[in-house]
This record gives structure tokens, C-alpha cells and sequence, in this order.
């Protein structure tokens, strides 16, 4: 039924043609060119042109013309129902003289007949084998749409989906260049905020303005260990987790990126947080090797301290103000040993410690290092919880024993070391097989031994006390020193020191008797034990120290 002559026609085609390739970035435009141009050719009331949303698997319109009812020109029905789902399933066009007899009852029946739709004509829009559309014209009168007609939709339709295929193609390729393009500009603000060495800080912020997204870093470098940053939570899901970026260094985790939002992550979202991860990755590196060297440098001070003894030369004590640390005042020693820890694991161990957000000590006034196998802390001035931080030594080493000792509060830190590594010895004796801690402020009255020089007299007093006992027991006589120990420390009930020493009640008489006889008196009186507890302590204390003045004392 179209009014125009074939030639005209095909000229009008190939015009359209034309137009629809030049305008093929325009998807609207190419809908409605495709729409009108079906409608002017074929001399219909009607256009139209629905379009197949692959998530939905349902046909919506996308445009029409010479329509009149609101309902019609949004109506949407799945992809194999009415006209459009005929044509699709035959994959060409379809010709309905009488539309009211043909459509089943229904709502899009019912919207093509207000819309007064009597005969319609439509064709399929396919691109390769996907589904693009359906291109439809339609009068108000019947008609008989002549094989011309068809031919025109289907060329119509054809064009169209071309058109659409490319303009699409060519979106999707701008989309890439943008999300490159700002990708690129992602990559140099990243890249110049790292090379202007502005902190981690400022890089996680530089992140969160990119993505515009909020952000938690989380990493065991340097302090602060947890950094908050971009939009604050607007109470309406920001805190759900959107995803979690890992910060990877050689391999391992060195941190991670909490994403916040209910949005999935876009490709330009995706490639800012990659990139961003690896800068990150690279400042907290530089953080680290910076560290080393601070680590490396209060190390070497604190070796002088300790090798210059008690003497503090004006060059030791400027060296110390560099690092922020007064020599002036008092300080505390913590000396570590580890069973079964290499010194390195253990300098890993002590340093992780110092640097943690919990760990009671001011990090600036802190000095570690190793002495042989163990780990040295100087707490140097105020500000520091000695409790809290062996508590959290003693859990950071997990199923390791350690055995810790520590000083009172020293003037100098070779005199703290003396104290805190011979209570250390004390604790490894006294435990051999769990972790324990000796404090010197602990040690009483006895601690004044640490500091003489010469134990000649303490070592002889506890040869004179303990000396016959001890020969016994090592010509293979009994346990007498254990079972003299039990004595003591049990107030002289007989009871308890047969169970501590694993024997009768009528063993633990003999042998205090025969502990009498070998120390030429009787053991209640209250000077006997008051002089074998004091060389029991004596003993214990000799032995602890780290020098020769240990060997050759009495051990039970």
C-alpha cells in the first residue's frame, strides 16, 4: 500500500541508509529515523520500534510515531509473546490483516486497540544471531500490506539493527577510552602523590577522592596502623562492604583496602584500587627500609650504651638527643630469652611488640637490640607501662617459652642491664619448660648483690651453708638439697614435703636428720633457717648472673 514509486523508494532506502550510518553514535536518533522513515514509506498511522533487553529477556518501546496513548508507547512484554515473539521465532516478518481476531486477550491486546490498531506489519531487527528488536508500522484502517510493504520493514529493520549494533559498539569502544583515559589519570595521581612521599595517609586519601569511595586500610608497618578515609558514613549502608583489595609485597599480604558501599565496583573503580594497592604497597616498603634504619641505628646506640658501662661521654649523650632520648634520667632494661628462637625471629618478635598500637611504651624513647641470643629493651624515661608490655610479649610469642627479666628503674643502662639479665637466668631456672617473668623490683633486699662487684664472701657464706649437704648428695648420698629446699620453703611440714619430693613421711625425717647431722646442728631454730634460706636465695641469685661468678655453686 505505500504511495510512492519503487524508484523513489529505493532512493529514499539508500538515504536512509546513509543517514543512519552517519548517525550510528546516536542511538535515539537512529531509533526515530528507523521508526518515521517505516511509516512515511509505507503510508501507515502508526510506527514503532521495541527493543530486546537482554537482562530482562522482555521487549520494551524504545519509540514510536503516530501514537496517542501513554500506555502504548511504554508497553513491555516478554520476547516470545505477540507479534514481535511470531516474528522472532520465524526470524522474518509477519503480516496480520486483522489484529483484533488474531491477538490473544490480553493487556498489550487490549493497548493496541485503543490505540486502534487494525492491521500490522513487522519485522524482525537480528545482528548475527543475537536479538536486536522488532520494527513495526500499523494503520487504524484494515489493510492489505502488499509484499513490497514487507520488503520495505525488513529493510527498514535490517538497517536499523546494523546501525544500533555499531552505534552500541562504538559506546561501548568510547566507554574503554574513557575508562583508559582516567585510568591514565588515576595512574599519575597515584603515581605523583607516591613520588612526593606524602605518607600512606595521604595516599589512601588521594585513593578515596579517585573512587570517591569510603576506604579502610588496614596494615602491621608503621603507625597509624588503621586509616579511615573518603565520604563519611550517610547512615544508609555505608558501612556494608563492597569489596577487600589486598596490599601485596614478594608475594605475601603486607595489608588490605575495605571498600564500603552497596554499588559493585566499577572497571575504573577496579583499576584505581589495583593501582592504588601496588603504590601503597610501595610507600609502605619505603616506610619499612626507613624503619630498618632506625631500628639498625637505635641498635648501634644502644650496644655503646651498654659497652661504655656506667661512663656517659658528651658525644653518647648527643648522639642519644638525636634520637630524641635523654640519658638523664632513669631507665628500665628488659632482657628476653627464647627457647628454640633464632636471634633474628627474636628481633622480629620484639620490634613487631614495640611498634604495635597497644604495646605501653613510647616507641620514641625505646632503644632494642640483641645481646648474643637475646633480645635487649631500654624503656628510657617516662611514658612507659613495663607491665603491659611483657604481658603482650609473652602472648606475641604464641606457643614459644620465653623467660624475661627486667630492672628496676636504673640510672644508666649497663646497670639496668646487669639486674634485668640476671633475673632473666632466674626466670629460665626457675621455669624451664614455661614462659615466666622476674622483675628486680621482686628480688628485695637481695637485689643490692647484683651491683658488687666482687661475691667472693656471698659465695663462700653459701659454700659454708649449703657446702657439706651438697658433697653428700654428689657422692650419691640422697637428694638432700631438694628435700632441704622443701624444708624451707614448706615451713618444716612433713606432710607437704614428702608429696613435693615424691617420698614417705618417714624418708623426709631421715633425711632432715641426716641434713642435721651434716650441718652440725639442729634445723628449728629460726637463725638455722633464716641463714640456709638466705644461701638458698644467694645461691639462686649467683647462679643467674651472667659471668663466672656462677660456676661451681651447690644445685639441687
Amino acid at each position: 500500500m505505500n504511495p510512492d514509486p519503487p524508484l523513489d523508494i529505493l532512493r529514499t532506502l539508500v538515504d536512509l541508509g546513509t543517514e543512519l550510518q552517519a548517525e550510528e553514535i546516536d542511538l535515539p536518533r537512529v531509533l526515530d529515523l528507523a521508526t518515521r522513515n517505516a511509516a512515511r514509506l509505507l503510508g501507515t498511522d502508526i510506527g514503532w520500534l521495541s527493543l530486546f533487553n537482554e537482562a530482562t529477556s522482555r521487549m520494551r518501546v524504545a519509540v514510536s510515531y503516530g501514537v496517542t496513548g501513554a500506555d502504548f508507547a511504554t508497553m513491555e512484554i516478554a520476547h516470545d509473546e505477540g507479534l514481535g515473539g511470531a516474528a522472532l521465532e520465524r526470524r522474518g516478518p509477519v503480516v496480520i490483516s486483522d489484529y483484533a481476531s488474531w491477538a490473544s486477550p490480553g493487556p498489550v491486546r487490549d493497548a493496541m486497540l485503543a490505540e486502534g490498531v487494525a492491521s500490522v506489519v513487522c519485522a524482525p531487527m537480528l545482528r548475527g544471531g543475537s536479538v536486536v528488536g522488532v520494527l513495526y508500522a500499523a494503520n487504524r484502517t484494515p489493510t492489505d500490506f502488499t509484499p513490497a510493504d514487507v520488503s520495505i520493514v525488513t529493510a527498514l529493520a535490517a538497517q536499523a539493527s546494523v546501525a544500533i549494533g555499531n552505534g552500541r559498539l562504538y559506546s561501548s569502544l568510547l566507554d574503554k577510552t574513557r575508562t583508559l583515559e582516567a585510568t591514565f589519570e588515576i595512574h599519575r595521581a597515584l603515581g605523583e602523590a607516591a613520588m612526593s612521599d606524602i605518607g600512606v595517609d595521604r595516599v589512601v586519601r588521594a585513593l578515596g577522592e579517585l573512587t570517591g569511595r569510603r576506604l579502610l586500610l588496614e596494615q602491621r608497618v608503621v603507625p597509624p596502623f588503621e586509616i579511615l578515609s573518603g565520604p563519611a558514613d550517610d547512615g544508609d549502608g555505608e558501612t556494608a562492604v563492597t569489596a577487600v583489595v589486598p596490599v601485596r609485597r614478594n608475594e605475601a599480604d603486607v595489608g588490605r583496602i575495605t571498600v564500603f558501599g552497596h554499588a559493585p565496583l566499577s572497571e575504573l573503580e577496579q583499576n584505581a584500587l589495583s593501582h592504588g594497592a601496588t603504590v601503597l604497597a610501595l610507600e609502605l616498603m619505603k616506610h619499612e627500609a626507613a624503619q630498618d634504619v632506625e631500628w639498625r641505628l637505635r641498635g648501634e646506640l644502644l650496644e655503646q650504651l651498654l659497652e661504655t658501662g656506667d661512663a656517659r661521654s658528651g658525644e653518647l649523650v648527643a648522639r642519644a638527643k638525636r634520637f630524641g632520648i635523654d640519658l638523664g634520667g632513669s631507665c628500665v632494661i628488659v632482657v628476653i630469652e627464647a627457647s628454640g628462637l633464632e636471634p633474628p625471629a627474636l628481633r622480629a618478635l620484639v620490634q613487631r611488640v614495640i611498634t604495635s598500637h597497644d604495646a605501653g611504651v613510647d616507641r620514641h624513647t625505646t632503644l632494642s637490640g640483641q645481646r648474643g641470643d637475646r633480645g635487649v629493651v631500654a624503656l628510657i624515661g617516662d611514658g612507659h607501662d613495663l607491665d603491659r608490655f611483657v604481658r603482650l610479649l609473652v602472648r606475641a610469642a604464641g606457643g614459644t617459652v620465653v623467660w624475661i627479666g627486667t630492672s628496676a628503674g636504673r640510672s644508666t643502662v649497663a646497670e639496668g642491664f646487669r639486674e634485668a639479665a640476671a633475673c632473666s637466668r632466674l626466670a629460665r631456672q626457675a621455669s624451664h619448660d614455661q614462659a615466666r617473668v622476674i622483675h628486680g623490683s621482686a628480688l628485695g633486699p637481695l637485689r643490692f648483690m647484683l651491683d658488687i662487684r666482687d661475691l667472693t664472701n656471698a659465695r663462700s657464706f653459701v659454700e659454708d651453708v649449703l657446702g657439706a649437704v651438697a658433697a653428700h648428695e654428689d657422692a650419691g648420698g640422697a637428694q638432700l638439697l631438694t628435700t632441704l629446699r622443701a624444708y624451707i620453703e614448706e615451713d618444716g611440714h612433713h606432710q607437704r614435703i614428702a608429696r613435693r619430693c615424691h617420698v614417705h613421711v618417714s624418708t623426709v625425717k631421715y633425711r632432715l636428720a641426716r641434713i642435721a647431722d651434716l650441718l652440725g646442728r639442729p634445723l628449728q631454730p629460726w637463725e638455722t633457717r633464716f641463714e640456709i634460706t638466705l644461701a638458698f636465695r644467694l645461691a639462686d641469685l649467683l647462679r643467674s648472673l651472667p659471668d663466672e661468678r656462677s660456676a661451681g655453686l651447690p644445685q639441687d
